[in-house]
Parts: structure tokens; sequence; C-alpha cells
């Protein structure tokens, strides 16, 4: 009884190589080509105060923003898990109020608006 060759022997080479490239490339897509999350010695700690809070996360104001950079430098290892690899601190990443001075009512010397 003669056997079936599998199918990788009835293509042609370059079919075969298209195939396996193919696949690669989808492999490398679904694992976003990135390096896992590794979490720090302090990370639970960190999660809450930074990657949890509404301090670190919505708020606006001057004073969070420089209460999380102050995090941040205390714990410069930490990062959290659902930001992109590419950023490696809290001020590296789009974050509320990044860019701004900080609120009218913050701000020493600024006028009184309602």
């Amino acid at each position: 009884q003669a056997r079936t060759p599998p199918i990788a022997a009835r293509l042609p080479a370059s079919a075969v190589a298209m195939k396996l490239a193919a696949a690669l490339l989808v492999i490398a897509g679904l694992s976003g080509g990135a390096a896992a999350f590794e979490p720090c010695k302090a990370q639970d700690a960190f999660d809450i105060m930074m990657c949890k809070s509404h301090m670190c996360t919505d708020c606006a104001l001057e004073w969070c923003m420089k209460a999380c950079q102050e995090l941040q430098e205390k714990n410069p290892e930490c990062g959290c898990a659902d930001w992109p690899a590419s950023r490696k601190s809290y001020s590296g990443g789009d974050f509320k109020g990044k860019g701004k001075v900080g609120d009218v009512a913050t701000t020493p010397g600024a006028p009184f608006e309602r």
C-alpha cells in the first residue's frame, strides 16, 4: 500500500518557504514582538499608587504630576503592565495634564477664575 507523502513534500520548496515565513510573521504579530512585562520587587504597591490610582492616571493637577514623578524616581525599575513596551517611566508616556503647568487654582500668582 503506497503512502501519500506529506503536503510539504508535494509542494515546491518556494511554496513551503513562503508558508513558513507567513506563519512566522503571524506568530510575531500575535506576540507584538515586545518583551514580556516583568514586575519589580515593589510591584504590588506601585500598581496601587501609580498604575491604578486616580492621581497618576486621571488627575491633571500639577501636584499629581509631581507626586507621580517622585514615585517613579523612588521606583525606577517599576512600570505598569498596561504601559507600552516603549514607555519606561511615568513621564515617558501620555498622562492627564502632560505639557500643562498646572491648573489655575494651584498656580501661585495666577488670577482666580470661576
